[in-house]
């Protein structure tokens, strides 16, 4: 399935939402996100080519998001609460003002597309947060500044805001 040229695929999650359930032994949209993150995130241009990528993308720009908003939180407790508001709260979509990929992603065609990038990009939002917390905090409860150094890089020289 497919929203604004995105990709909507299965995830490893128990959050309430449309995707399809992926197998948990498999890597899913977010574990490859979070895999190549660092990687991507020093690349200026990518190439597009097809949905997958456009889906990556998104979720790229919004991990970059989640470790601006943990810059300045040192506890794990207090990042989960923060990024679950993030995930949750109301976002830009393709085709709203201020939309930073500007026609890369196009516009939904409809009421009912656009709906489906919403609730689709909430739960993988959501899931994501969650699991960029195991990576930016270590066992011990610190914080990893390798991931946290790579709020200062902007993937495309693009982000997302809040």
């Amino acid at each position: 399935a497919e929203a604004c040229a995105c990709g909507l695929f299965p995830l490893k999650t128990s959050i309430r939402g449309p995707a399809p359930p992926a197998p948990p032994d498999e890597e899913d949209i977010i574990d490859e996100t979070l895999n190549f993150f660092r990687a991507n995130v020093f690349f200026r241009n990518f190439d597009v080519r097809g949905p997958a990528d456009k889906t990556l993308i998104y979720l790229t720009l919004y991990a970059h998001q989640c470790l601006v908003k943990c810059e300045k939180i040192e506890d794990r407790a207090t990042a989960a609460r923060e990024l679950h508001s993030l995930a949750i709260k109301q976002f830009i979509i393709p085709g709203d003002s201020g939309w930073p990929l500007g026609t890369l992603f196009p516009a939904p065609k409809d009421r009912s597309e656009g709906d489906a990038f919403k609730a689709y990009f909430k739960q993988a939002r959501d899931e994501l947060g969650n699991r960029i917390l195991d990576r930016l905090f270590d066992a011990d409860g610190s914080k990893n500044k390798w991931w946290q150094a790579f709020s200062k890089r902007k993937f495309m020289g693009k982000e997302l805001k809040d």
